[in-house]
């Protein structure tokens, strides 16, 4: 056999120009790298054939010919070539059902340059993918990973591959283990990233990974509002969060006064359900939530709950505040920590965080009451006089049910709304 290179066969070839006909199928130019090859004769006079056909954009006589040849290749040099020849083709001569052959030719031939092969393996997989041939995609996919490509759509591609196949957690891990991968590099991970993978996870099917998915679903959605805390971000990740869990009253009261915190609240029926969840216990919390709906205009002040709340609550706040007066004597004489906490709660609901730091702290200084919704709202109440680090250890001390809540108070403190 003779020695023959492909720049000698005029062979330039740029998979940058291998488009096929839907966005995805896009890859960046590369050319090929020159390198000796050793082809045997009736391939090497194919290839000769084949260049002065392209020269003259014969693209039927061109096909033709290598049709031809095809069943003389002998060696995975003669595959190569003929690969790269029909990829001319497909490419210059609009044959878009050539690209998969061709691609599939210079890949089984093992003579592909290293910085092409993460290349030929994204094209493979973005028209596995089109196809929806999913096995097939997740397959490239990571073999594109496994060498080396930084193509863009690499990432968003194989975890829509690996949800399409009912891999949710896989799709999820994969995602996770990227974002994590981009910020520690200092860069940031595209946002579509994180909206993804939580519509995955929010959306999986019950199942034995039901519980794992809904783990790493909070900690992108964490990761999310950290990376990209605007008020809409913020709305849509507690929305998202009190939809897709059972939450006790007290842990959805919370909620409520994390998402007017944010700046997350739309509509009147977001601040009535606020009123509603406070106006029997905390008067003045709920004519505070009133008055700022009716101020911003997304609540009817002549509306029938509205109006008929607000007569209760205006009535009933000046006395309700007065009585607190002496509470904390009486909390501090009590034999558990009971009356300090529903004491502490009531000087929250006035916006009074010294008090209520100091009652909830007595609290669970006393015990007898229940140490995580009293965390949380000390957490709160100390977030909100200024004091981050005492509020982080508050809700880092957070278990069970709830701690998923006190996580999202402490991206609050960490990444408040932009």
């Amino acid at each position: 056999m003779k020695m023959l290179s492909t720049t000698a066969l005029g062979l330039a070839l740029a998979l940058g120009g291998v488009v096929a006909t839907a966005p995805v199928m896009a890859a960046k130019e590369k050319p090929a790298k020159p390198a000796a090859m050793e082809l045997s004769p009736k391939i090497r006079a194919a290839a000769v054939a084949a260049q002065a056909a392209i020269a003259k954009a014969d693209w039927a006589g061109t096909k033709a010919g290598l049709d031809a040849a095809e069943p003389e290749i002998k060696t995975a040099d003669d595959k190569f070539i003929m690969g790269q020849l029909y990829l001319q083709v497909a490419q210059k001569g609009q044959q878009q059902d050539l690209f998969p052959k061709a691609v599939n030719m210079m890949i089984d031939s093992g003579k592909a340059p290293p910085e092409m092969v993460s290349q030929l393996q994204m094209v493979k997989a973005k028209m596995a993918y089109q196809a929806k041939d999913y096995p097939t995609a997740e397959q490239s996919l990571l073999a594109a990973q496994a060498a080396g490509s930084t193509d863009a759509d690499l990432i968003p591609v194989l975890v829509s591959t690996q949800h399409e196949l009912g891999k949710d957690m896989v799709a999820l891990q994969t995602l996770n283990g990227a974002i994590d991968k981009q910020v520690a590099a200092g860069q940031p991970a595209p946002e579509g990233w994180y909206q993804r993978g939580i519509a995955i996870g929010y959306g999986a099917k019950a199942g034995p990974d039901k519980a794992a998915i809904q783990g790493i679903t909070a900690d992108l959605a964490k990761k999310w509002i950290s990376a990209y805390p605007t008020k809409s971000n913020w709305r849509d990740a507690l929305v998202i969060y009190r939809d897709s869990s059972k939450l006790d009253p007290d842990t959805e009261l919370d909620l409520y006064r994390l998402l007017y915190s944010t700046g997350g609240m739309k509509g009147e029926r977001d601040y009535m359900d606020y009123v509603i969840a406070t106006y029997l216990r905390y008067p003045g919390e709920a004519l505070m939530v009133l008055n700022a709906g009716t101020a911003s205009g997304q609540v009817n002040p002549a509306g029938k709950n509205a109006t008929e709340i607000k007569g209760i609550v205006a009535a009933k706040a000046p006395a309700d505040k007065a009585s607190l007066a002496g509470a904390p004597k009486s909390a501090a004489a009590a034999a558990n920590g009971k009356i300090a906490q529903n004491t502490g709660d009531a000087f929250l609901g006035y916006a009074d965080w010294p008090k209520a730091v100091e009652m909830y702290k007595l609290a669970l200084s006393k015990g007898g009451v229940d140490a995580n919704v009293v965390n949380i709202r000390l957490g709160m109440a100390l977030a909100k006089s200024g004091d981050t680090a005492g509020a982080k250890a508050a809700f880092a001390a957070v278990t069970g049910p709830r701690k998923a809540l006190a996580d999202l108070w402490t991206v609050y403190v960490d990444h408040p709304p932009a």
